[in-house]
């Protein structure tokens, strides 16, 4: 079209349309760059065990704690089964908005070595957020054992002693930790598996069984009560839940820091400014003194740090019981 003749009419027309033209272009800049707010609703954190138990308690402590600072509801999801991989499967495909986000621990960092047909790799295909808590595992022995430390415990054993000791499970951080105890003493020493820390303790108690491995929290208040003897926690230093109970570490076992521990993921592909802002909620959760009190109730310390340590720490916990997995053909 020629507008050097237009009327005046359509000249008006054409400069409000190419005035709208320029204005849109202008615009279009400063909508490609605002990000949306996150989160933008909700967030669900998955818990990969049922309710009720220590790690459920971890994730809803901690959830209640960072939806305060979010802004928005945390909302708790228990998928429990197979050891952790139904849970870690359904983050691991969820949209990687940060929307979804895991509490795992050593049941997910020792998953690819024990379940050979999992078809995702829970220390790859996940981003590591943060390290939340460890609470270290105590090795105990049976008031009728007539064993009271764990030089005692060596000594029984190279003696020719015939002792059994009970877990939470095949397969569980703590028959791991108790069969990587074993391999370093070189001590012969029954495995009898049973379904959860709770049926353990009361064989132990009653003398079914002469010694038991679980974590400290449940098994606190046993100990107190003179009930059962602590020998020996599995994390680098002493509880401060139980002080008197010399940690491993002091006892040969230098490089042994392991427990039930639980850290946060999302799925790999979250972007790094979500993973940073969720290490930085979670960092401020850790940091409150009402947090710190139900922890330590239970027998954990908060243990924050950034995404690089949690995988760092992960991957050191798998590799640690590589060999003894192997070795027990699970």
């Amino acid at each position: 079209m020629n507008f050097s003749n237009a009327s005046p009419r359509h000249a008006n027309r054409r400069q409000f349309l190419q005035g709208l033209g320029l204005g849109a272009a202008a615009a279009l800049p400063g909508m490609s760059m605002a990000a949306p707010a996150y989160p933008q609703g909700p967030v669900t954190l998955v818990v990969p065990f049922s309710a009720g138990g220590q790690f459920d308690s971890i994730g809803r402590i901690v959830a209640k704690a960072m939806a305060s600072d979010l802004g928005k509801p945390m909302i708790v999801e228990n998928v429990s089964g197979a050891g952790g991989t139904i849970a870690g499967a359904r983050v691991v495909r969820a949209k990687p908005d940060g929307q979804t986000l895991l509490l795992y621990g050593g049941n997910l960092a020792t998953a690819r070595d024990i379940y050979k047909s999992l078809d995702y790799d829970p220390l790859e295909d996940l981003q590591p957020v943060s390290r939340l808590s460890l609470a270290p595992h105590v090795i105990m022995a049976s008031p009728g054992s007539g064993i009271k430390t764990f030089q005692q415990l060596q000594e029984k054993v190279k003696s020719g002693a015939k002792l059994s000791y009970g877990s939470p499970g095949v397969g569980t951080s703590m028959h791991l930790a108790f069969e990587l105890v074993k391999r370093h003493y070189r001590l012969d020493i029954l495995h009898v598996p049973y379904k959860g820390g709770a049926n353990v303790m009361n064989d132990l108690v009653s003398g079914n069984i002469d010694l038991a491995i679980i974590a400290i929290g449940p098994a606190l208040s046993f100990i107190q009560a003179g009930k059962v003897a602590g020998l020996g926690v599995t994390s680098r230093k002493r509880s401060k839940v139980a002080p008197s109970i010399p940690a491993l570490a002091e006892m040969g076992m230098k490089d042994l820091d392991t427990g039930s521990w639980a850290g946060l993921a999302v799925p790999k592909e979250t972007p790094a400014d979500i993973v940073a802002r969720l290490n930085q909620s979670a960092a401020k959760a850790l940091s409150s003194s009402e947090v710190h009190r139900m922890f330590e109730s239970q027998g954990f310390s908060a243990t924050p740090g950034t995404p690089e340590e949690m995988k760092s720490f992960s991957l050191q916990d798998a590799k640690s019981f590589k060999a003894v997995i192997a070795d027990l053909k699970l």
